[in-house]
């Protein structure tokens, strides 16, 4: 239960379940994670770590294979009526777990399927590639988080377009609005862009700090400072960029950050520079907040988030001079672009709030469990 964004719509989705007609429990392969401490209370929590050990002697198959056992046996014990899955990895585990015991199932993904898997997965790839596929096949219900991941599941797993359907995210708008109440500490007189996400290849940082570069060495915007919100295997080599191109000041490596809203209402602009996405939340939770936004126009949420730009700036995909100007852009005319936030944020009311969109899901869990 890590920081991230499937993460934080489960969280979310265990609090807002009508418990007149659902008693959630929660499933993780290791009880660790920044997100475990806002699971309700009255959420059990079963972890395949907790009760097993990794095993001395792991030949290819057989920690997925004791991972499926364990919620195998967590179904039956718990006397639990249908299974929720979220990303890819636990559609495997949850596949093979109601083959052994027989209950009701969807699953969701949150990304371009072929870029998930080749991004992410070094060994085994056509095995884990074919076996999606059959799982695809044999859950009740298969979703996507956008229809752009809809449509990217039914072309790289050669699926049958009845199959699939979309569900987007949520955003729990009154939490926000707490959330960005508080202040973060940012130095005056200067234009601050915001952004947010695990420090990884999809999310396209380094096309950020080549922006941040072209504007503060090459544009003299010495009143750009940047500041990204994450932690993960590439923050030594952002920071190796940073200092290697004059950046200190300028882009600011903040780490974890529990409260992203707070940045994101206090900053004059958000800037999300991915290679892919599902259906970014803090693409959703910077347009609640009121901050102008700036999007790659990568597969798959963006633009449909975005209705084509109306709702916020759309840009090529790594492209890092397209970005530079929309940011020169966004701090030329801040005026006018703050203006438009206000429609911005009604729209988000209207289309992803938790009635709606949780709504939505618990028709579709009475679905397959009628």
């Amino acid at each position: 239960m890590g920081g991230g964004g499937s993460e934080r719509q489960l969280s979310g989705i265990l609090r807002h379940l009508n418990r007149e007609q659902f008693e959630p429990v929660l499933y993780t392969v290791y009880r660790e994670g920044e997100l475990l401490d806002e699971v309700p209370e009255d959420v059990p929590v079963f972890s395949f770590g907790d009760e097993l050990m990794v095993p001395r002697f792991n030949y290819p198959g057989r920690l997925f294979r004791m991972q499926a056992s364990h919620l195998a046996g967590v179904i039956r014990e718990q006397k639990i009526d249908a299974v929720y899955s979220r990303t890819y990895l636990m559609t495997l585990v949850a596949s093979a777990a109601v083959k052994r015991a027989p209950v009701p199932w969807m699953t969701v993904e949150v990304a371009d399927p072929k870029r998930a898997l080749e991004d992410n997965v070094t060994r085994f790839l056509r095995i884990k590639k074919w076996m999606l596929r059959r799982a695809y096949l044999r859950a009740d219900l298969v979703l996507g988080n956008s229809e752009g991941v809809r449509r990217a599941i039914i072309e790289y797993h050669d699926l049958p377009e009845n199959r699939i359907g979309t569900l987007y995210n949520y955003i729990d708008l009154e939490r926000l609005d707490h959330l960005a109440e508080e202040t973060v500490p940012l130095v005056p007189d200067r234009f601050h862009i915001v952004s947010a996400g695990r420090l990884q290849n999809q999310k396209g940082y380094i096309y950020l700090l080549q922006a941040a570069a072209d504007l503060v060495n090459r544009r003299g915007r010495k009143e750009l400072q940047a500041h990204i919100l994450g932690q993960g295997p590439l923050e030594n080599d952002l920071m190796t960029f940073i200092k290697e191109n004059g950046l200190d000041g300028h882009v600011i490596l903040e780490g974890y950050q529990p409260n992203a809203c707070a940045w994101f209402r206090q900053c004059d602009l958000f800037c999300m520079p991915s290679l892919y996405e599902g259906m970014p939340n803090a693409l959703l939770e910077a347009m609640a907040c009121r901050v102008p936004v700036i999007s790659t126009d990568c597969p798959s949420g963006p633009r449909e988030i975005l209705k084509d730009g109306e709702y916020g700036k759309l840009i090529p995909v790594a492209d890092a001079k397209s970005l530079a100007d929309a940011i020169e852009q966004g701090m030329e005319e801040a005026d006018s672009w703050q203006e438009r936030t206000a429609h911005v944020r009604q729209y988000v009311e209207e289309e992803f709030s938790p009635e709606r969109r949780i709504g939505e899901l618990e028709i579709m869990l009475k679905g397959i469990l009628g």
